[in-house]
């Protein structure tokens, strides 16, 4: 049993009967019976995203914050945008709205989805902060590859242009955070991005997910030393989560790995994370549900306390730096 309090900062919430998602459509027409949508799924959604899910239980199913509890040892919870559809950018406040409709205690932060290089970015931030207080930090999805079978998330380049780099400094202006999820070919643009605008707090997703790095050994040695050079950044914090997703490679038992697999996994990313950014900013997080997909929750964190163990205080890693990061209200003790 983990001994300190613990905030899952990033975890995602959805209900594809009631909210717009990519799988709604199908979900509406064949989710009566769950059997019959898992045997189409693979002729209604594309090859990259079923294979970037790894198992669509998980996203043609709603997932609830009790979903979360089931052997989470998180008492808070931090939600990142989870790719709520519309049309039209301006109206991607309506998943924060949701998310506060939702009147659950236990939600602490809420990161929602916003374009940066949106002229209206400002309408924008100003409806997600009236639709809740708890409104912390924006995630822009930059996510992209050429590699063919690999779902891209963002428009390639997108780090490097005027407009993106103009809402990006934004934030820093409003005091908002960003989540910055990009594969791990795009760390040196991200470096750039950091370099040249070190005013706005970002926190680096899923450490920086590179694609098939386990299917490789010797892709690691590069990843690594990329956190480390991006660890010169003050500015920058890491997320220590997204470890288990198969876009990373070689995917594990599919939804019951044990802990040691899970530590063997994860253990070199972990170790050298604390190590190169320091604890103090490194946060600890389930991704969940995506990261299902290998293992359950109380196998991730007991991995997760596994790891740790050697810290003098860790109450940082499992809550306090996000807290601290985000702003968020102080964990219960």
């Amino acid at each position: 049993m983990i001994d300190v309090p613990v905030l899952d900062a990033h975890v995602h919430v959805w209900d594809p009967r009631t909210t717009p998602r990519e799988t709604t459509p199908a979900v509406k027409l064949f989710g009566f019976s769950p059997r019959l949508l898992a045997w189409l799924a693979p002729a209604l959604f594309p090859r990259a995203a079923l294979a970037f899910v790894g198992d669509p239980r998980y996203v043609l199913a709603p997932w609830t914050f009790s979903d979360h509890a089931d052997g989470s040892p998180a008492s808070g919870f931090v939600h990142v945008e989870a790719a709520w559809k519309r049309r039209d950018p301006r109206r991607y406040a309506e998943e924060t709205l949701w998310l506060e409709s939702l009147a659950e205690p236990r939600l602490r932060g809420i990161v929602g989805h916003a374009d940066l290089a949106h002229p209206d970015l400002d309408a924008l931030l100003d409806a997600h902060a009236a639709a809740s207080g708890r409104f912390c930090g924006v995630r822009d999805k930059l996510a992209h590859t050429d590699a063919p079978g690999v779902k891209s998330w963002g428009p390639k380049g997108k780090m490097a242009t005027a407009a993106f780099r103009r809402g990006f400094a934004r934030l820093g202006e409003r005091g908002l955070t960003f989540d910055a999820w990009c594969y791990g070919h795009q760390l040196d643009e991200l470096d750039a991005l950091l370099r040249d605008l070190p005013a706005t707090q970002v926190v680096l997703d899923h450490a920086g997910t590179p694609v098939g790095v386990f299917d490789a050994p010797e892709r690691l040695g590069p990843w690594l030393e990329q956190l480390e050079r991006l660890a010169q950044h003050s500015q920058l914090n890491v997320k220590l989560s997204g470890l288990l997703m198969p876009v990373l490679g070689a995917p594990l038992v599919r939804g019951d790995a044990s802990v040691g697999q899970v530590v063997d996994r994860i253990g070199p990313v972990v170790e050298h994370a604390l190590r190169v950014f320091g604890p103090k900013r490194c946060i600890l997080a389930s991704n969940f549900p995506m990261d299902r997909v290998a293992a359950t929750a109380s196998v991730l964190w007991e991995a997760f306390d596994q790891l740790t163990r050697g810290l003098p205080d860790r109450r940082g890693v499992f809550g306090d730096n996000a807290v601290a990061f985000y702003r968020l209200t102080a964990p219960a003790p």
